[in-house]
């Protein structure tokens, strides 16, 4: 090959080199992008909550006793452990339950349920661990109140 020939290789290798295979892109600028980015602050207000303070809940009905002591119901607080359409369903848990002890009774509401509670109370506080006491027989116990 003669020189010219190789030089002419070598010229056209540099051009190549240096425009032919590069994207052409154009940078566009951005007015105010090089304004430094400003941190926010969020403030947060903490109430801070009383641990003695207890939230009561319950379930609110009308209801009347059916069968049982009608001292107990002088109590705002009462324990309910069974809730049954049928009135000899309920009569036979207050069975099992006064066997064992209890001072179980039977009270219906406005819609025919009947309800059995296993003791009443006038705190709250005082119900709640009478449910935390028979929690492992009675998973679904409730507090109910008089409405």
């Amino acid at each position: 090959m003669s020189k010219k020939v190789r030089l002419f290789f070598m010229a056209a290798i540099v051009v190549l080199a240096f425009t032919g295979c590069k994207s052409k892109q154009k940078i566009a600028s951005i007015p105010g992008g090089n304004i430094p980015a400003k941190t926010e602050t969020t403030t947060t207000t903490v109430t801070p909550v009383d641990r003695n303070a207890e939230n009561e809940v319950t379930r609110n009905e009308s209801f009347t006793l059916s069968e049982g002591d009608a001292n107990l119901l002088k109590f705002k607080y009462h324990v309910v452990v069974g809730s049954f359409k049928s009135q000899s369903n309920a009569k036979g848990l207050q069975s099992s339950l006064v066997n064992e002890g209890n001072k179980a009774l039977i009270v219906i509401n406005d819609q025919g349920m009947y309800r059995v509670l296993v003791a009443s109370y006038n705190e709250y506080s005082q119900a709640r661990s009478k449910i935390s006491q028979i929690k492992d027989r009675f998973a679904d116990a409730w507090v109910l109140v008089q409405k």
